[in-house]
């Protein structure tokens, strides 16, 4: 038996650091490799509409870079002296903080943000028209789409007895689910897909037009090809049980497999440890939002529990960070917290830190917030209380799983609720000193090892006496 391994998502990485799903895919590849010698790479070629295995030493900068850090835990020199000199180490190549200052400079911080707007909308209206034009058949009346195409012998990848693992985010590429489905019924092997949560099919007012479409149907590919469904939350397995109840899909078994929360960029620094300074340094008390900037996110809630607190604890109120890319439809809130007299100064929005800034914002922030309204699984809270960190968070979806009894939640459509809590953690730091105790003495972190270990039993499971170890 062959494990192969899906690494699509990866194999072409352009950006200089990994991001969520991805660091999952890498994390998981590399506790697989070390306990497991049947393991394979592929990746599906889009020009060739077909799979082709792939060389470790082939995958991209960023993704070698993760996988040597990963192995030696120790955080990169060349970086650490970067961020040291109050720069990023991608601005040798790409010195777009000095060019960002000299055009803010110029036109103005608004103008700039809306500049930046447009060039990232225009790039993500550019893919939906791509995607439209490539998954012209809505979601919901394509399921021929997922009959597998006819592929010559010599072109199929799989093996009787072989097992595919895909934990990659392959939306969006035209004609992946039908070359899986080939290679699976013409090679007789069995399929693992990871689904992480069905947000874009389920809540298509947080995306762009169309992109919904293209996401069911990916999110219909999946469940149709896969063997075995795995997922992240109970709450998720519940989700995608009505989905598929809801389209008519055939049942499949589904699995929950936590995610590990031990950050990768944390591992090998001892407390005692100084880190070097990050390129942005508060000048007060801080706290620390640790997301993307999106709706579903909810920092507009922030916003208006950081004004309340600006009037309530003038000189004492902590500032914000909001570090995370910016997605969809935030540009008015980012508008308001820059332009706000009363907290232009108290919210910075930062969506370039690299993983040894993190690490200090981490370490030196007096508590996290995370304010979701839906979540697969809520990555920050666990990864919060896994650093010893005290949690303030959303009460819905998925999010108490994450956080258990050592997280205070509120409704994430309760600004009182929210302001109660986050003013109290403020106001009462022996409070928070407390919880943090329990969160040392109770907290367990879940490692990527027992995730990567959790998938391999399930695949040996699922493999059965056909499993031959190599």
């Amino acid at each position: 038996m062959t494990l192969w391994f899906d690494v699509t998502d990866i194999r072409d990485w352009e950006h200089p650091y990994l991001t969520g799903i991805q660091r999952t895919v890498v994390n998981v590849l590399l506790e697989l490799l070390e306990s497991r010698n049947d393991i394979r790479l592929f990746a599906f070629v889009r020009s060739e509409r077909a799979l082709r295995q792939v060389d470790m030493d082939t995958l991209p900068p960023a993704v070698l870079k993760y996988i040597r850090s990963s192995r030696t835990g120790e955080v990169s020199a060349h970086n650490t002296a970067a961020i040291a000199a109050g720069i990023d180490s991608r601005s040798r190549y790409f010195p777009k903080v000095s060019l960002r200052r000299r055009i803010k400079k110029w036109i103005g911080s608004e103008a700039t943000q809306a500049l930046r707007d447009l060039r990232s909308g225009g790039k993500a209206v550019a893919r939906i028209f791509w995607r439209k034009i490539n998954f012209a058949t809505p979601a919901s009346i394509s399921r021929t789409a997922v009959a597998p195409l006819q592929i010559s012998p010599g072109s199929i990848l799989f093996r009787p007895g072989d097992i595919c693992v895909s934990l990659s985010a392959t939306w969006g590429l035209p004609h992946y689910g039908e070359v899986i489905a080939a290679n699976k019924v013409q090679g007789g092997a069995k399929c693992i897909n990871l689904i992480y949560d069905l947000i874009p099919a389920l809540f298509p007012q947080w995306m762009l037009p169309g992109y919904s479409d293209v996401v069911s149907l990916w999110a219909l590919q999946q469940m149709e090809n896969a063997d075995l469904i795995l997922t992240i939350s109970n709450f998720q397995k519940g989700e995608i049980s009505k989905y598929m109840e809801t389209e008519r899909i055939s049942p499949r078994p589904i699995e929950v497999v936590r995610l590990g929360d031990n950050p990768n960029f944390m591992a090998s620094i001892p407390p005692s440890k100084p880190l070097p300074l990050p390129r942005y340094v508060p000048d007060r008390k801080f706290v620390i939002c640790v997301s993307s900037l999106d709706v579903r996110k909810n920092q507009s809630l922030l916003y208006q529990v950081w004004r309340r607190l600006a009037e309530e604890l003038g000189p004492d109120c902590p500032q914000l960070l909001l570090i995370g890319i910016q997605q969809l439809y935030v540009s008015d809130l980012l508008h308001q917290m820059r332009t706000d007299p009363l907290v232009s100064r108290l919210i910075i929005h930062m969506d370039d830190v690299v993983d040894e800034e993190l690490a200090w914002y981490y370490r030196n922030c007096e508590f996290t917030v995370y304010p979701s309204v839906y979540e697969g699984w809520g990555l920050p809270v666990s990864e919060s209380l896994s650093l010893g960190k005290y949690c303030i968070a959303g009460n819905r979806t998925s999010l108490t799983e994450a956080g258990g009894d050592l997280v205070d939640y509120f409704d994430p459509l309760d600004f009182i609720g929210c302001h109660k809590l986050i003013h109290r953690a403020v106001a009462d730091p022996g409070y928070v000193k407390q919880r943090e105790q329990q969160i040392r003495a109770n907290y367990v972190p879940y490692t990527w090892a027992e995730t990567a270990s959790h998938i391999s039993k399930i695949v040996d499971r699922l493999a059965g006496p056909a499993r031959q170890e190599k």
